[in-house]
């Protein structure tokens, strides 16, 4: 992913400061909150003037805090290395996530990912959250822990999807707001499963465990 330096005008809507002072999340080398809504908001404009749509997953672990709570907050920066690993490969392995402006969002404890696929329909971003989903539950992580030497397995995410169609006026805001409301949809369904526009993903037909059927 190409991390853009932000020009000296660009400044974060909802706190005022210039994103490039701290435009990279030092833990898992995504895009940090800022970093990421200053060039997301760049692509998403991109789109707009091409007439063409675009696609936001947002992923959140599902019970990340028991991690954290039980095996110490190292052991939880190894895991949130690891998910961001997966979120690198599987947008770098996908046609659908080129261009991808990937992030980590809410700040320093933050649990959850984004991707904003600038080319990307739903269709194909629901496919590559399938894929996100099945990489997370297959990840083995090693780590030190308050109880000694662990490989800590059986991790899951939640993920909600959203779109931008070509001849709206989406905002960034909206999309993560359609994306969060179904993200909250995924885990009040059970976690570990996907969740996007419903109307759309019904002609998708997916299964009741959030893969397309």
């Amino acid at each position: 992913m190409n991390h853009r330096q932000s020009p000296p005008s660009a400044r974060c809507r909802s706190c005022g400061h210039e994103p490039r002072a701290w435009a990279t999340d030092k833990l898992t080398g995504l895009l940090d909150r800022w970093g990421w809504d200053a060039e997301a908001g760049r692509a998403l404009a991109a789109a707009r003037r091409r007439d063409e749509p675009a696609a936001l997953v947002l992923l959140d672990l599902d019970h990340f805090k028991r991690v954290n709570d039980t095996l110490g907050h190292p052991a939880g920066d190894r895991v949130l290395r690891a998910v961001a690993s997966v979120l690198r490969q599987v947008t770098e392995a996908d046609p659908a996530g080129a261009g991808a402006v990937l992030g980590r969002y809410g700040g320093h404890g933050g649990d959850e990912f984004l991707a904003f696929l600038p080319a990307g329909v739903l269709a194909a971003a629901a496919g590559l959250a399938g894929a996100l989903r099945t990489e997370v539950r297959a990840l083995q992580v090693p780590a030190r822990t308050v109880r000694g030497p662990r490989t800590i397995t059986d991790l899951t995410v939640s993920i909600g999807l959203a779109e931008h169609g070509p001849g709206t006026r989406t905002r960034l805001a909206d999309l993560v707001l359609a994306a969060d409301a179904c993200l909250l949809a995924a885990k009040r369904a059970g976690r570990d499963r996907v969740r996007g526009p419903e109307a759309t993903l019904r002609r998708l037909a997916w299964d009741e465990r959030g893969l397309p059927a």
